[in-house]
């Protein structure tokens, strides 16, 4: 398969989670969680592709990585907007 389709349907996936979920987080820890959230999904369809073939296959792996790639993407665009502050802590008792 080549990059220009893949890119084409990455940004297409952009597009759809943009419109659906017009608003990106500020804070870049929140950002990367989104990210790390689809990532958390395509391990799981990579895995169970390989171990449980009947839950998931080739076609539910390459729509994980699309939308793994789409959220790269919008936290990219977000470069200049993030706001390195860092949040409230607290100590945890014994």
């Amino acid at each position: 398969m080549g990059i220009e389709r893949i890119l084409i349907e990455v940004v297409a996936e952009v597009g759809k989670a943009t419109e659906k979920f017009p608003v990106w987080p500020t804070d870049p820890i929140h950002a990367f969680a989104i990210l790390g959230e689809e990532h958390g999904e395509l391990n799981k369809a990579v895995l169970q592709a390989v171990y449980e073939p009947h839950k998931s296959n080739e076609g539910e792996v390459r729509a994980e990585a699309i939308q793994v790639a789409a959220m790269s993407l919008r936290f990219l665009m977000s470069l200049d907007e993030y706001k390195y502050v860092k949040s409230e802590q607290h100590e945890q008792g014994q």
